[in-house]
Order: C-alpha cells, then structure tokens, then sequence
C-alpha cells in the first residue's frame, strides 16, 4: 500500500442551516485503524462523509496527499479512497455478483476492459465477507446482515489503499460484528490499508482501534489510543453515561461498563472483582 495524507483543516459541514461539525482539524494515521465514536448526531457519520468527498464543506477543507479532495476528479479520488456509506442504496433488481463488482469501476477507464484481475478482486471479496454462496442471488432477496456483508465486499472490490465505512456492523450480529472487525485488522496489518470507522459499540471500538477519535457537538473532545484516552471521565462526557472502565479481559483494552439506575457502584467492582 501507498503512504498516504488525509487531514481536515479548519473543516465546518452541516445540512440546510445548521453546522454539525465546526472549525474542526484532524489527521487520520496512516496504515492504522481509526474509529470513531460519539453520541448520535454527534457529527461521527458528517465527519467521514466530509472526509470521503460526499459532503462540500461550509469552510476549511479535507486535504488528501497536499490536495483539497474538492479539487480533484471523483474518479481519481475513488482509486485511494473507498466508502462505505451508513445507508447505501442498490439499483433495483442487481445481484450480488454485480454488486460488488461495482467496486471495480474506479479502475476502469477507455483502454481498460474487465479483466481476470477485477474477477479475483471480486471472488476475494466475496470469500473474505463469507458471501460466495450469494453471488447470483437478487440483493432484495437477502436478509439485512447478509446486505450488510455485501456492501462491505463492494468496498473491498474497490481494492483502495483507505477504507472509511460508516457503521458497517450494523444489522450484524455479535459474531459477524467480531469476524468483520477481525478482518479489517488483518487487511490492516497485512498490507498497511489505512481504515477509518464509525461505530456506536464502544469496547468494540476500543478494542480494535489502534487510534480513537471521540466527538461531542460537532467537536473532538479525545483522540490518540484507546488506552491512553478513554477512561469514564471522557465517557460521561461524550455520552453522559455513568460507568466504570475497566481493562477488557481478553485484549486489555479500556471495557466500558455502564451503571446504570439499578446497580450500585460497589454491586460493580465487587462482581468485577
């Protein structure tokens, strides 16, 4: 994979007349995981869409390898950058084969024709997301998670050296969550695929972030590594959630456990312990 540097600088979005996110600068590490958590409409799902192109600024800029985003050809964007957006829709009728293979568009082009290159991309996919037995079955037909499972196979088609996809867990259950979350890692770590994340599951998101974002009104109130960020001081204010963060048994990451009205703090250290 290719280096590369995606940053917003001073970088205002919102929707009709009001600004969600505001003034706001990050730079997203390269070659690592990033997620990104918050509050609903908190500005998660307006950031990533700022940041893959989808979405103009109001002020400030997304700035990709020294570029503004808004100044290149989509096509040119789309060969580094894939997305997944929140709620795609399908074309009525398409099957899953055809589908992902839309992912390899970025890299058609007037001399290019398909080829047993875009054919592998698209059986990888497909076999990585566990969807191989679905390929020539109509999208309409599948259930939400299996939908869910073939959109991320589309971003993968795509085959970019980064991968934002907005809440890809959803409609999954908990096993599909782990092995999808397990699979980003390993594209990660095997070819240095930069990945960018939202999502709502936050002991998911500390456990499989190497670097976490935490938004709040439009605004990033922590970020850096999960261990070194996330205690239940950021929780209660990104969330108003009381809670106890713990270490997670299994990765040693921070493991968020809520309260709640019926459990009494020393009910929770005491059954921790």
């Amino acid at each position: 994979m290719t280096s590369h540097d995606l940053r917003a600088e001073n970088l205002t979005l919102g929707y009709a007349d009001a600004d969600i996110v505001k003034d706001l600068d990050v730079q997203i590490p390269d070659g690592r995981i990033t997620v990104i958590v918050g509050a609903n409409a908190c500005g998660k799902s307006t950031l990533l869409r700022g940041l893959a192109r989808l979405l103009a600024p109001r002020g400030g800029q997304v700035v990709l390898d020294g570029t503004s985003v808004q100044g290149m050809k989509s096509i040119d964007v789309a060969k580094v950058l894939g997305l997944l957006p929140q709620t795609p829709v399908a074309p009525d009728g398409i099957s899953v084969g055809d589908l992902v293979g839309r992912g390899r568009y970025p890299h058609q082009g007037w001399f290019r024709r398909w080829s047993t290159e875009d054919d592998e991309a698209v059986a990888a996919a497909l076999e990585a997301t566990g969807t191989s037995d679905l390929e020539h079955r109509n999208i309409a037909e599948l259930s939400g998670g299996q939908r869910q499972r073939v959109w991320v196979a589309m971003a993968l088609a795509q085959d970019t050296d980064l991968l934002l996809l907005d809440e890809p867990t959803t409609y999954l259950d908990i096993n599909h969550q782990v092995e999808l979350l397990d699979l980003l890692t390993d594209l990660n770590r095997a070819s240095g695929k930069t990945v960018v994340l939202v999502l709502h599951d936050l002991n998911l998101a500390c456990r499989y972030a190497d670097h976490i974002i935490a938004m709040k009104k439009g605004s990033i109130v922590a970020e850096g590594p999960p261990r070194e960020v996330i205690d239940a001081a950021v929780v209660t204010d990104v969330f108003g959630l009381d809670c106890e963060v713990v270490p997670d048994p299994v990765s040693g990451t921070p493991m968020i456990v809520p309260r709640g009205r019926h459990h009494a703090r020393a009910e929770v250290v005491q059954t921790l312990a």
